[in-house]
């Protein structure tokens, strides 16, 4: 993909870690020099000297048409706004921006621009998230999986639930590897998120406070056997 990233700051460094320079193409919009080169320097892409509200940067620098990614990350909400109006003109297909005030995001939304990503309410979602499943895991859904009936060739439904786990320093699963949990059959965890990332469970992970765990189980109190 061809991606234009305008504005480079430090969302945009951290973005940077986690896109494939050999999967994708991706151009930097930053006017300050110093930014600059420190982008440069340090990852594979093209970055641009140019104020994100310069039209000359849509007309002359880049070709919009050309361009399949679209992620305004300024500081500025009525910048990044503007820089998705622009992309919409122009049929970028995959138009993101960064938001801070959700009046912002929800006009976002109306007029079709793309998607806002809020910070704010991420934070404070994320954090709800941690308050809720702390105590008690927090069921996120429901689903209905069939599997075969045990001695027949029929099937039988099962309700799974999705939960999310907080865990703390006294329970009893922190310390204990992922591959040494002795869990009922039919519950899994699914991912683990460390505070950065959620990722895939490593057997040989160590399990810490503050860990979150995404669970599949088929039973209803499953707190019994992550916190004791």
């Amino acid at each position: 993909m061809r991606i234009l990233i305008v504005g480079g700051g430090k969302v945009a460094e951290e973005l940077l870690y986690f896109i494939d320079p050999k999967k994708h193409q991706v151009y930097v919009v930053e006017k300050n020099p110093e930014r600059r080169q420190d982008l440069m320097s340090r990852f594979d892409v093209y970055v641009i000297g140019k104020d994100a509200t310069d039209i000359s940067l849509y007309t002359s620098d880049i070709k919009l048409d050309q361009i399949d990614m679209v992620i305004a990350l300024t500081s500025n909400d009525e910048v990044n706004l503007l820089v998705l109006a622009i992309a919409k003109i122009y049929n970028v297909p995959y138009r993101i921006a960064r938001v801070t005030n959700r009046k912002v995001a929800e006009l976002i939304r109306s007029l079709e621009l793309g998607i806002p990503v809020s910070q704010p309410t991420i934070i404070a979602s994320a954090i709800k998230n941690y308050i809720d499943a702390t105590v008690n895991a927090l069921r996120l859904a429901t689903v209905t999986l069939t599997s075969p009936r045990p001695g027949s060739s029929g099937k039988v439904n099962r309700n799974y639930h999705l939960y999310l786990i907080t865990l703390s320093e006294n329970d009893v699963v922190c310390g204990a590897k992922i591959g040494k949990l002795e869990l009922p059959e039919d519950t899994r965890i699914l991912l683990v998120f460390d505070g950065e990332g959620f990722k895939p469970p490593n057997p040989d992970e160590e399990l810490k406070p503050g860990y979150q765990l995404v669970v599949l189980s088929s039973l209803e109190n499953i707190e019994e056997y992550f916190k004791g």
